[in-house]
């Protein structure tokens, strides 16, 4: 299980310089993708036409994003060179580009790979949990940008650019896709011009499909998708050098979404390795190996001085995936707890660009809230919970009974009844989240 919950807020910045390195305003941005052909991209933080940025950068506009069919993130590594996207296990996601990416698992894990919004940067962001649309371009500048876009951003920097309000008229268009899994995706957008100097564009995402995983314990499907994006933009021109740039944007996801796919093992009986390299076999892992196995060992019991009567196992002895027999088949899983997953994120924007002349001022205010909470089996199998019955029936006489010394038994009967089928919780041994904290984790 993993909680996260992120607050992150950029600071107001001010952005001044001379016309050389000065910053275009959102005029003179329009004004050049209309006059010169190809992308203008803002890689350097002023617009420019992508063949006159002398540094590695990649762009995609609107139309190469819907040729190519870039729907996500993943679809980019398929297009650019030296660039790899991947998902981790514990919910987060890496960009790799040159080799250099975010390969730690951890909450306060930093990434190399800066993710900006618009120019603005993103933390532990679940953006990449979505599918891209309404967007102006896509950026992924190659090799260091610390100058201009600050740390971690020693690999590089992918720039997602939104569209923004368009104050020349009524727009609106959408697409909608059915398949099989009963698979349901809907994009759709509409700009609204209010007058000559505001205008307002809404867009959104919706995807809900069927897991493609079967799970035969129970007959379910597992590793659906139920989500959904919104996001707002009003943009104001009360004078001919002033913008005024107002951006919200919300996502949620709720459903089964799996972290990890179906591992294949070549089983190690002996209870070393866990799994042997010689070959994948439909195998379970043996978990007298892992973590837990270990921690709640007589063994290691036995090393910190505590009674071995409680200890859930032995390394040595019969593990609680011995009897287990996985599905043959890389979509069969057979499980007793079906992945479980929630995410959302929230957005906010501010932007007010002024020309001043020769220069250009620029004032950015941004509000970033993400949360996630998932849970899964990690190894998709059924343990056998009848070899624990001698360490809870010693756990029991505890709690009944001052047995390890006097006055102990208060002490055992929490321990009690969080893991005990006959206690408050009902539970046996399993890892489901209690909010009154007397759960077993």
């Amino acid at each position: 299980m993993r909680k996260l919950h992120l607050i992150s807020a950029t600071a107001l910045a001010v952005s001044l310089a001379m016309p050389a390195m000065a910053q275009n305003s959102p005029q003179a941005e329009d004004e050049a993708m209309a006059e010169e052909p190809g992308i203008i991209v803002t890689a350097q933080r002023t617009a420019q036409n992508l063949q006159d940025v002398p540094i590695a950068v990649s762009a995609f506009n609107e139309e190469m994003l819907a040729s190519q069919q870039i729907e996500n993130s993943s679809d980019l590594q398929l297009t650019l060179p030296n660039v790899t996207f991947s998902k981790g296990n514990f919910t987060g996601s890496s960009f790799t580009i040159r080799g250099i990416g975010d390969l730690c698992v951890g909450v306060s894990c930093d990434s190399a790979t800066a993710i900006h919004l618009d120019g603005t940067p993103l933390l532990s962001t679940r953006l990449f949990e979505t599918e891209f649309f309404d967007l102006g371009r896509i950026e992924v500048l190659r090799g260091p940008q610390g100058t201009l876009f600050g740390r971690n951003a020693t690999s590089g920097v992918v720039n997602i650019v939104p569209n923004r309000p368009n104050l020349n008229g009524f727009g609106a268009a959408g697409e909608f896709e059915y398949g099989n899994f009963n698979s349901m995706k809907a994009k759709g957008m509409v700009n609204l011009a209010l007058g000559d100097t505001i205008g307002v564009r809404v867009a959104g995402f919706y995807l809900k499909r069927d897991g493609y995983t079967e799970n035969l314990f129970d007959g379910s499907d597992i590793d659906g998708r139920d989500m959904y994006a919104v996001r707002g933009s009003v943009r104001f021109e009360p004078t001919e050098t002033t913008t005024i740039d107002l951006m919200a944007y919300y996502f949620r996801e709720k459903d089964d979404r799996a972290r990890i796919q179906k591992q294949l093992c070549q089983r190690d009986p002996t209870g070393v390795l866990g799994c042997l390299p010689n070959r994948r076999d439909f195998g379970a892992t043996n978990t007298n190996t892992t973590f837990v196995g270990v921690l709640t060992s007589r063994q290691f019991f036995a090393t910190q001085g505590l009674p071995t009567a409680f200890a859930l196992g032995s390394l040595y002895g019969t593990d609680s995936n011995a009897s287990f027999v996985n599905p043959a088949n890389v979509r069969q899983v057979r499980t007793d707890f079906n992945p479980e997953y929630f995410a959302d994120e929230q957005q906010y924007q501010a932007r007010i660009d002024q020309e001043l002349g020769n220069m250009n001022l620029q004032l950015t205010g941004f509000y970033h809230k993400a949360s996630v909470d998932s849970r899964q089996d990690y190894t998709l199998s059924i343990q056998d919970r009848s070899l624990y019955t001698p360490a809870l029936t010693a756990l029991q006489g505890a709690a009944l009974a001052s047995i390890v010394g006097p006055g102990t038994a208060p002490y055992f009967v929490p321990l009690y009844n969080a893991i005990s089928p006959t206690g408050p919780a009902g539970q046996l041994c399993t890892s489901d989240t209690v909010e009154d904290g007397t759960g077993s984790f």
